[in-house]
């Protein structure tokens, strides 16, 4: 049998991360500035004393701004870490931050660069 390489700090950003997931599709949150919301959770880093959490978000829908997407994750994080209590039994619920995750769009950039470029020889 073989040992896993994980940190348990991996891991429960992997149960964060699931647990988040899981709230912003099956919770309907309502907010009288936004009517759906589709927020993705990228990446979930977890301090290595578990009790601080950086999230990572991208919003899908394009009707949010960054600064939006952060405030309405902001105002509903008390729910969202009362559901990582409930789900994953921790000593303590981590403190969770957000930050908008600008990879998609880098990706799209560096997608449409590649493109726009002419084969050399055509």
């Amino acid at each position: 049998m073989q040992k896993k390489n994980f940190a348990r700090s991996q891991r429960v950003a992997a149960e964060i991360k699931r647990v988040l997931s899981g709230c912003l599709i099956k919770d309907s949150f309502i907010d009288q500035q936004v009517n759906s919301v589709f927020i993705s959770i990228t990446y979930v880093t977890v301090s290595l004393c578990l009790r601080h959490a950086k999230v990572y978000v991208a919003e899908l829908s394009g009707e949010l701004s960054e600064e939006d997407c952060l405030n309405f994750l902001q105002k509903h994080t008390p729910h969202l870490r009362r559901n990582i209590a409930e789900q994953i039994r921790l000593k303590f619920v981590p403190d969770l931050t957000f930050f908008v995750d600008h990879t998609f769009d880098s990706a799209c950039k560096i997608d449409e660069l590649l493109r726009s470029v002419t084969p050399a020889g055509t």
